[in-house]
């Protein structure tokens, strides 16, 4: 019945805006879709897609990070459906759809799905992308992790002509310390059949300040790191070679970030502040290298053959955090003296690597234009946490996956194209056996007052373990009309809990001094999804209205409270409306609009009984509203008003609305453009919905509430020649 009730509303608004608008300029129908989507691997466009596919221009991106955005906000505020940004480092909270994300850089994931600490908008320069690519629900086309959806960051090829390319910019709010900085070089050539791509980049982003002038701690999620004092490096290589049918594509990257904290922060207050206990810890890091290689060949006997190659090797180090109500669970220095360790800060290390092969194979004896996209997976995960002295805080993993899929992309008739897909994967999970180290917890023995309660160390025992899913979608498109069309599908997602996460706790409710892995493993989880939509495009007006219902046996949930991680069944609604129409050839305005909702079986009856956590959804309704426009003497201007509405779910804290009007602008000058831009025009004091979601304090009884970043005005200079 929600889901009937979402799609007439959205289908009739979409149907009816695209109807009246179309029967007044009588424009010419134009092809739908026009870029092929490398996130889904079988060269489709976006209007032969059975699902909600989105487009985000790497041009888009870039003009609001020059007003002063980070590009996970950005990516908020263009995307219905991903949850608003945290305003760290990290990506934690920031769902789609209200669950996991699986981030693709150039269609690899930088980083293990076994331990979900997630950075990836914050380690890549928005210069350096192309496009973005979101595929949303429930996918398996890149395996592991995708139960929300795909986030795809296409990276820039080198250009055609010889080009350099220098950009800098300065940001700052009314309060010291808070300049940043940023500058961005790239040059491009070409020698016959190569062309080679360099980009470096630096930043510094400064101290940041709410709207009332208050500083926002360096960490305010308790060791995730914050968006202050961040200074990171970056540099890449892109090469292009192709001759005849064959092409070859390279990239090289390697990034440094480094946090600098200088103070403590005080959790109890609301929102969190700035204590004047310095910090002792070291400083908060992520360090990287990838490469990146992929070979086509378009003249084989089964068709176009495609393969990729990757490697990727990444340190990251967490920020210390004080013992406390917001951070009851802590390692001491010994079973007798129950300080903080202070060696006791997290290093994570990832090594992932692979291979794949994928081949589009022509099915014309079947029906004109139909395609057969089929090949095999290949990879392995190596993953490992240990403190600043090199003791496991998480049983040392290797994961070995292969996978078999195929992908049918089928005309049936002049209108309707049907889509469908399996794909087989397995598992093979290799658990060292480890030592979790001493720990203490403090328990709240009164109101208001915590004892210490020590947590032996546990030997966690290890194993092999396997983990086997076959997962399938099907979809149909049909076009109503030369610009109308509407779709619908289902289709799964496979996903392997945080593996680490399970490791890492073992033991902490007491009991046994060894844990068996085999009692604590997590079940592997498949989302179902399914969806209905309508499209509606021509040369001046794109629509797309959709609503999805999803569903899952084996759900996680992450209880901010007691810092468990459980599994139950769950299910999640919404409904997505987005809207660009060009008014005129200089004057463009847009909208995004999403509603998402879920519930889960919160005591294992089989009933879903209670509402998702604040941190599978953070805010039930978002929108953007947008406008664009150019003057003839090469001004542009642009601004958005962007809206998270409050969410009060019964069992826990309620999350405040969020509110803020982005404006930005270009001119030319000399042989570039200078840029300006100023986020949170009016200085709203609010929190940050998604931040203030991911922590709980036992003393207040209440989230742990991080202020939204106030107004910042951002001025730059961009030049190519």
């Amino acid at each position: 019945m929600i889901l009937t009730r979402l799609f007439a509303g959205t289908s009739a608004i979409a149907l009816f805006i695209g109807t009246a608008l179309f029967a007044q300029e009588e424009e010419e129908p134009v092809e739908l879709g026009e870029i092929v989507i490398q996130a889904v691997r079988t060269g489709a466009t976006e209007s032969s897609i059975p699902g909600t596919v989105q487009v985000v221009d790497g041009e888009q991106i870039i003009e609001r990070v020059r007003r002063g955005q980070t590009l996970s906000r950005a990516l908020s505020d263009l995307v219905p459906g991903l949850a608003p940004a945290n305003g760290t480092i990290g990506g934690a909270s920031q769902t789609l759809r209200g669950r996991t994300t699986q981030i693709l850089i150039d269609g690899v994931a930088r980083t293990s799905e076994l331990r979900g600490f997630d950075r990836e908008l914050s380690v890549l320069d928005p210069n350096s992308i192309e496009r973005i690519e979101i595929i949303k629900g429930s996918t398996a086309r890149f395996g592991n992790g995708a139960t929300g959806g795909i986030i795809n960051i296409v990276t820039k090829k080198p250009a055609e002509e010889r080009r350099t390319t220098v950009e800098t910019r300065l940001s700052g709010q009314s309060d010291g310390g808070s300049l940043g900085n940023e500058l961005f070089l790239s040059h491009d050539t070409r020698a016959g059949d190569l062309g080679l791509r360099f980009e470096l980049s630096r930043s510094d982003t400064g101290a940041s300040f709410d709207g009332d002038g208050n500083r926002i701690p360096s960490d305010p999620l308790i060791g995730q790191g914050g968006g202050s004092n961040v200074e990171r490096y970056s540099f890449g290589v892109a090469a292009n070679w192709s001759r005849g049918p064959h092409e070859l594509d390279v990239r090289l990257d390697t990034y440094q970030l480094e946090q600098e904290i200088d103070y403590f922060a005080d959790y109890d207050n609301n929102p969190a502040r700035v204590s004047d206990r310095r910090y002792t810890g070291e400083p908060v890091e992520d360090r990287g290298v990838s490469a990146n290689v992929t070979y086509r060949y378009d003249n084989t006997a089964w068709g176009d053959l495609e393969i990729n190659a990757y490697a990727t090797d990444i340190e990251r180090r967490s920020a210390l955090s004080e013992p406390g109500p917001a951070n009851q669970l802590y390692y001491s220095v010994s079973t007798t003296d129950l300080t903080q360790d202070p060696l006791s800060q997290g290093e994570l290390f990832t090594t992932t690597y692979g291979i794949s092969a994928t081949l589009r194979t022509p099915m014309e004896w079947l029906a004109p234009d139909a395609t057969l996209t089929w090949g095999i997976d290949l990879g392995r995960d190596e993953v490992e946490q240990k403190t600043l002295d090199g003791r496991d805080l998480l049983a040392p993993m290797k994961q070995d996956s292969i996978a078999i899929f195929a992908q049918a992309d089928i005309p049936i008739g002049p209108r309707l194209n049907l889509s469908t897909g399996l794909r087989a994967e397995r598992f093979s999970l290799d658990i060292s056996d480890f030592n979790r180290p001493t720990g203490v917890f403090l328990f709240e023995v009164a109101e208001g007052s915590f004892a210490p309660v020590v947590l032996a160390p546990v030997d966690v025992i290890g194993g092999d373990f396997d983990y086997d899913a076959v997962v399938g979608n099907l979809g149909l498109v049909y076009e109503l009309s030369p610009t109308t069309s509407i779709y619908g599908g289902f289709s799964q997602g496979f996903s392997l809990p945080d593996v680490g996460a399970f490791t890492r706790r073992a033991g902490t409710s007491g009991g046994s001094s060894t844990v068996s892995f085999a009692d604590i493993q997590p079940e592997a989880q498949i989302v179902d999804t399914w969806e209905l939509g309508v499209r509606y495009d021509t040369n001046r007006l794109s629509i797309d209205s959709s609503v999805y219902y999803s569903t899952s046996d084996d759900g996680v949930t992450f209880d901010a409270s007691t810092s468990e991680i459980s599994q139950q069944k769950e299910e999640i609604w919404g409904a997505e409306f987005s809207l660009d129409y060009d008014m005129r050839d200089d004057w463009s305005v847009g909208a995004q609009l999403a509603f998402v909702e879920g519930r889960f079986d919160s005591n294992n009856d089989g009933d879903v009984d209670a509402w998702l956590p604040n941190n599978r959804i953070p805010s039930p309704f978002t929108a953007t509203l947008y406008t664009d426009r150019s003057f003839a003497n090469g001004l542009n201007l642009s601004g958005e008003v962007v809206f998270s509405a409050e969410r009060d779910r019964p069992g826990h804290p309620q999350l405040e609305d969020m509110f803020s009007v982005n404006v930005g602008g270009s001119y030319p000058l000399g042989a570039g453009r200078v840029t300006f831009g100023v986020t949170n025009l009016f200085d709203r004091q609010q929190e940050n919905s998604a931040a203030s979601s991911v922590r709980y304090n036992e003393l207040t009884n209440d989230a742990v509430r991080v202020a939204d970043e106030g107004r910042r005005i951002s001025v730059g200079y961009s030049v190519s020649f």
